[in-house]
């Protein structure tokens, strides 16, 4: 079964996940036994997780893994060529809000907004960066707030030819988009969550204590 299992890893790793409409051959050898002990092997020596439901099965690097997981330097890189590494943080801000604004809700099972349209991002991002009922620095994430809100602050609304909050929004949700994670509809002005992050969110995300550090991180005033 050893073929078996490589040929599944080959196309979890290409594809990100394998669902039973679209690889019905392949998602049938991954309820045999054999096949989910070998997978297992492959999970513990490659730092990955293996989320699987109903009708799909997700791979899902550890946070220590570098061989999957999306680096800094990639999400810099997504911004510009020219980018420095505060607007990937930025960038990685803006994406844990839209997120927050998704899925942000203490029950675990449901997902707060079924659409978002991006002039709301925007502004959800104002009153994050406004000063009132945010923190100065979020330090056990290694992020200084201030530079974050100094830097969306000194950003131009919507002056063409510069980089503008709406803009810096949309570059965020093209990258959720790469990632399968997000689809732009209404000639991208709204963005909706996909199966995949809708899946990921309800399956492994948001168990009991990343429900807590989201709400203690948007939740949390300075004092």
């Amino acid at each position: 079964m050893m073929r078996e299992s490589i040929k599944l890893m080959r196309a979890l790793i290409s594809k990100g996940s394998i669902s039973d409409r679209e690889d019905a051959e392949l998602f049938r050898l991954a309820s045999l036994q054999q096949v989910r002990e070998e997978l297992e092997i492959f999970s513990e020596e490659w730092d990955f997780r293996l989320i699987t439901t109903s009708h799909n099965i997700y791979i899902v690097p550890l946070q220590d893994n570098d061989f999957f997981n999306v680096k800094l330097s990639d999400i810099r890189k997504s911004v510009s060529a020219s980018a420095r590494n505060i607007d990937a943080y930025l960038q990685c801000y803006i994406i844990m809000v839209i997120i927050w604004m998704f899925y942000g809700t203490k029950n675990t099972g449901t997902q707060y907004a079924e659409s978002l349209r991006v002039r709301h991002i925007v502004d959800k991002l104002e009153e994050r960066f406004s000063g009132q009922g945010t923190m100065s620095d979020i330090d056990d994430m290694n992020i200084n707030f201030v530079k974050l809100a100094e830097k969306w602050n000194n950003s131009l609304m919507d002056e063409e030819g510069k980089k503008s909050k709406t803009e810096f929004v949309r570059t965020a949700c093209r990258f959720l988009e790469s990632q399968k994670l997000i689809r732009f509809y209404d000639d991208g002005d709204e963005i909706r969550p996909t199966l995949r992050l809708t899946d990921l969110m309800q399956n492994y995300y948001l168990d009991e204590k990343r429900i807590s550090d989201i709400h203690r991180i948007f939740e949390k005033e300075v004092q």
